[in-house]
């Protein structure tokens, strides 16, 4: 059975069977079926409701036994108590519909071996595979209902009001939290997502399924685990090998501690296997390994959005003395370089700045209100100077702050149109400067995207992060990635 390819069909249906929903929007299933319509899924969805004739609007059957041949769906969609899903996957499986999706838990996690057995003898009896038990389902934002159609999004999770913007990083994860709460933790710095993969239990499918489809697919560009356990260590370790000289893979492993072993236990079930094995395997496949949900994302957000460099050389270029020496710090703390710039260079950007202001590396202007310099003079002589890998930025700052002003003062009056006359153009030049130059350019500023200059480089896919820390550890995954990539290839 290539579970790969069914992943393909289940995150890819034109019509979906969905038991557990009903007519009250405080269940967690109504508010999964809803979900799906609000992201934007054109498919078709077939409630099954045993009283029911009618769920959310839709037509309801009482089961999927009562559906016509015509109209039988892709996949299924199970929110049920958990000692019905052996039966009505039976029912399921009579029909010919063998994929799908099983929310509902209380089979492993909670020790029912005889109701996990009940589960399994129909599996085995019909051929059956899904994702779950005790998992929230999918994401995907590259959805074709049929060839015909345009690219949309269907979200299986209760999220919808978080729905991210089209982008290339995918998701496989042991924790439904971890792949759609992660929605909302990427907005501040404007996250994009392809798939994200609920596995839950993974009575069926498991991590090696998942990772080998998304080492596949075409609109995935960075591939995220959350892991917790590996029950195919053997075929784990070869299809990450295949994948990670061609797509970046970061890990989030929580298993190799006492307390994560505990908590994970009592969470899916699972077994927890020993850390030191898992880093040895992470660096023998190539696998970039994050010990922090925030770590985790910055570094699969970096590795999307950037090019990769040639090595660890980093400047720095700040408009604020504190956040410049914390990226400079942080940076040779994570064994990145920060080197002294050359004379000429140095002189090269000493031209027309304020005495005060520093070049050597780090870059600090202080204060300066000059944004044609900051967007596209200095970064420009940096990057074409031969003598760095990356620029790391802080002070992305635009006209939101004098918005500000305004509305606490009326007497204020700034010239908020011709700055951002002239802003706006130097920024969209700016955003294609690590292309042209082939050199990663990773920003900071606290505002986030509260502020218009960041939240406009964003949106043209620039990477601009919260925190000085976040960029520099950003780029730390760009170099660190490329090192491994080099030292596999060799």
């Amino acid at each position: 059975m290539d579970r790969a390819r069914i992943l393909e069909d289940i995150l890819n249906p034109s019509s979906i069977a969905f038991f557990g929903a009903n007519n009250d929007l405080m269940k967690m299933g109504t508010t999964q079926m809803v979900n799906m319509q609000l992201a934007g899924y054109t498919g078709k969805i077939l409630p099954i409701h045993p009283r029911l004739d009618t769920v959310q609007g839709l037509k309801a059957y009482k089961s999927i036994l009562d559906i016509p041949d015509d109209e039988l769906p892709d996949i299924f969609f199970i929110v049920l108590p958990s000692k019905i899903v052996p039966r009505v996957l039976d029912e399921c499986g009579s029909r010919g519909v063998t994929k799908g999706v099983v929310v509902s838990a209380g089979f492993r996690e909670m020790g029912a071996t005889q109701l996990k057995q009940e589960l399994m003898d129909v599996v085995n009896k019909h051929g059956i595979a899904f994702l779950g038990p005790n998992c929230f389902g999918f994401f995907n934002n590259h959805i074709k209902v049929d060839s015909q159609a345009e690219l949309s999004s269907i979200n299986t999770t209760w999220l919808s009001a978080y729905n991210p913007k089209r982008g290339g990083v995918s998701i496989a994860s042991q924790s439904g939290t971890y792949m759609s709460h992660i929605f909302m933790a990427g907005r501040d710095f404007n996250m994009k997502f392809s798939k994200t993969i609920s596995l839950g239990n993974e009575a069926t499918i498991d991590i090696v399924d998942a990772l080998k489809y998304l080492g596949e697919d075409d609109h995935t560009r960075v591939i995220g685990l959350y892991i917790e356990e590996i029950k195919r260590p053997e075929e784990f370790v070869a299809v990450a090998r295949k994948i990670s000289t061609k797509k970046p893979i970061i890990a989030m492993y929580v298993g190799g501690t006492n307390a994560g072993g505990r908590a994970i236990s009592s969470h899916t079930g699972s077994m927890a296997g020993s850390d030191e094995i898992f880093n040895g395997v992470a660096k023998q496949v190539g696998i970039l390994r994050a010990y922090t949900m925030e770590d985790w994302l910055v570094y699969c957000h970096s590795l999307d959005r950037c090019p990769l460099p040639k090595g660890r050389k980093v400047a720095i270029l700040t408009n604020a003395g504190g956040p410049g020496a914390t990226m400079a710090d942080l940076a040779e703390r994570m064994e990145l370089e920060v080197p002294v710039f050359s004379e000429k260079l140095q002189a090269r950007l000493k031209k027309g700045l304020v005495p005060t202001a520093q070049v050597a590396n780090v870059v600090d202007l202080t204060f300066e209100l000059d944004i044609a310099k900051f967007y596209s003079k200095l970064p420009k002589d940096i990057l074409k100077s031969g003598e760095i890998d990356g620029l790391l930025v802080y002070g992305i700052f635009g006209t939101s702050f004098f918005h500000h002003l305004e509305s606490m003062r009326e007497d204020l009056d700034f010239p908020i149109d011709d700055m951002e006359a002239m802003m706006f153009p130097l920024l969209k030049r700016y955003a294609t400067y690590p292309r042209k130059y082939g050199i990663p350019i990773i920003a900071s500023h606290l505002l986030g995207p509260d502020d218009n200059a960041a939240a406009y480089l964003q949106d043209l896919g620039f990477p601009v992060f919260k925190t000085p820390n976040q960029a520099v550890k950003a780029f730390w995954a760009l170099a660190e990635y490329n090192r491994m990539k080099k030292a596999r290839s060799n």
